[in-house]
């Protein structure tokens, strides 16, 4: 059970749909938090206290992918997408904008509520840390604090990463040069299996490649495995974490477009 109650936005125009997932989260003792435009998601955002959004595709005032993309310019806040429509091609267009996860209308309460409590963890959102013991994995001049959530460049400058794709470097890291099947990184990254149609895991790495790469077009870091995934080609050393070290909210990052 979480230590700390969290804040989930739910953004959908149907006012039953709401009203059903917002119990799921009661349940669960989760506080939903319910916007019915994309004009209140962002009053609601703007007032703080949100750990992850459940936005739904399509808003009266909005394209859920386009609001996406605006929210990942401000901020990296866990988002799950939503949508009554589940095509592989909107699957790739919301990873690829930055979705943490994408779930399908109707949902099953327990998948939906499993998908959430996921997300929350590897985001690190309060009570739900509960991953691998926090530290420092350095690599070819990078730094990867998996406490603070952060991943710092050689030159010591600080690049902004979604959850996903922080997520996705922390487990290629955490087993350097060892190649990694599309199965056991969706697992690990998004708590479900994959299928041959299900490209989210390339579009994440296609994403790391043109943060960490030198040219993402030969990339000398992440390497992929062909029949097998992809590997992180280089040694990886592990520091303990800064004494003193306080886990810095997700959400006062800015992901990078």
């Amino acid at each position: 059970m979480p230590e700390q109650i969290c804040h989930v936005l739910i953004v959908d125009d149907d006012p039953t749909m709401r009203a059903l997932v917002a119990g799921y989260l009661e349940r669960e003792q989760l506080i939903p938090v319910e916007a019915a435009s994309a004009a209140e998601m962002w009053r609601c955002l703007e007032r703080g206290s949100v750990d992850l959004v459940l936005l739904d595709v399509r808003l009266p005032d909005g394209d859920g992918f386009e609001l996406l993309r605006r929210l990942r310019a401000k901020q990296a806040t866990p988002v799950i997408m939503m949508t009554g429509v589940d095509t592989a091609v909107d699957r790739v267009v919301g990873l690829d904008g930055g979705a943490d996860d994408y779930v399908g209308k109707p949902f099953e309460p327990r998948e939906l509520v499993a998908r959430i409590r996921s997300v929350l963890r590897r985001s690190g959102a309060p009570g739900f840390n509960d991953g691998p013991e926090g530290g420092v994995l350095q690599f070819a001049g990078w730094s990867l604090d998996t406490t603070r959530r952060r991943l710092t460049a050689p030159d010591g400058t600080v690049v902004a990463l979604t959850g996903g794709e922080l997520n996705l470097l922390n487990v290629l890291a955490q087993a350097p040069n060892r190649p990694l099947s599309r199965d056991q990184l969706l697992e690990a990254t998004q708590a479900r299996q994959w299928t041959p149609y299900d490209r989210s895991v390339d579009v994440l790495i296609g994403r790391l490649r043109k943060k960490v790469e030198v040219d993402a077009a030969r990339p000398e870091l992440i390497k992929t495995v062909r029949g097998v995934g992809y590997v992180l080609a280089v040694t990886v050393q592990r520091q303990p974490a800064p004494v003193g070290g306080m886990r810095i909210d997700p959400a006062s990052l800015v992901a990078g477009a």
